[in-house]
């Protein structure tokens, strides 16, 4: 029917506009020294956007640092593109594929270890994919690079967000730990099991003496501490782990 055609003719302009915008190259439509400062602009912005969520998290990582690698992967693709321009022959792809390397190693040094407790993932793979929305405007595709950047952006605060609400919906107990203390090894031993997993203990006052009694207060839904309460239950020198 005529209408029929109508709307597949207004549907299929409409997303032929969509694709225009999202995949707008400013190299096509800007002066060349102009399309270079509004591509390192748009790396900065990333960075900074992305950053200040790392930031206001207080992760190791920040705005400056996030900043700094959009801005340098940025630039080292805008290289590649100055380089051919002079007419050397070169692979275009190898720069870029340097920087996923590169950043690799540098993601590497905001993952922190304590013990059983790893932290800093997340603001390494934030580092490595604010260095890929670098690249993407070091080509030259700015809407394509902010909508990333968002992107970016929605899914580490909707993780942060989730995990608040899912603290405060916890349930948390207190329990009571005996462990054997006639030779001094025992609290040794435990102690360093109650330190790998990053927990804190109270010690309670004991009238046996060949015994020490500490109190935590732990989340058994939580699986992290359902493996802690089952490896300091299968623990020889814990005789008891009651919850009260």
């Amino acid at each position: 029917m005529p209408s029929d055609n109508y709307i597949l003719k207004g549907l299929n302009t409409i997303m032929k506009s969509i694709n225009d915008i999202f995949l707008l190259n400013l190299f096509d439509t800007l002066p060349p020294v102009l399309s270079y400062l509004v591509c390192c602009l748009g790396a900065i912005f990333a960075g900074t956007v992305v950053g200040k969520e790392r930031e206001k998290a207080q992760k190791a990582a920040g705005l400056r640092t996030f900043a700094m690698v959009a801005l340098g992967s940025c630039v080292f693709t805008l290289t590649t593109r100055l380089v051919l321009g002079e007419g050397f022959y070169t692979d275009g792809a190898r720069i870029p594929a340097q920087i996923v390397s590169g950043v690799g190693f540098l993601g590497a040094g905001a993952v922190f270890r304590s013990g059983r407790i790893v932290s800093g993932l997340t603001t390494a793979a934030g580092i490595w994919a604010t260095a890929a929305v670098g690249v993407v405007f070091g080509l030259g595709f700015f809407t394509f690079g902010v909508c990333v950047t968002f992107m970016i952006f929605i899914l580490l605060w909707m993780h942060a967000f989730m995990d608040r609400r899912h603290y405060d919906s916890l349930v948390w107990s207190t329990y009571h730990v005996h462990v054997d203390a006639q030779d001094g090894k025992g609290i040794i031993l435990v102690e360093e099991v109650v330190r790998e997993w990053g927990h804190l203990v109270t010690e309670i006052e004991s009238m046996d003496k060949s015994k020490v009694i500490w109190q935590m207060k732990l989340c058994p839904a939580h699986r992290p501490h359902q493996r802690f309460l089952s490896e300091l239950a299968s623990h020889n020198y814990v005789t008891k782990l009651v919850k009260t």
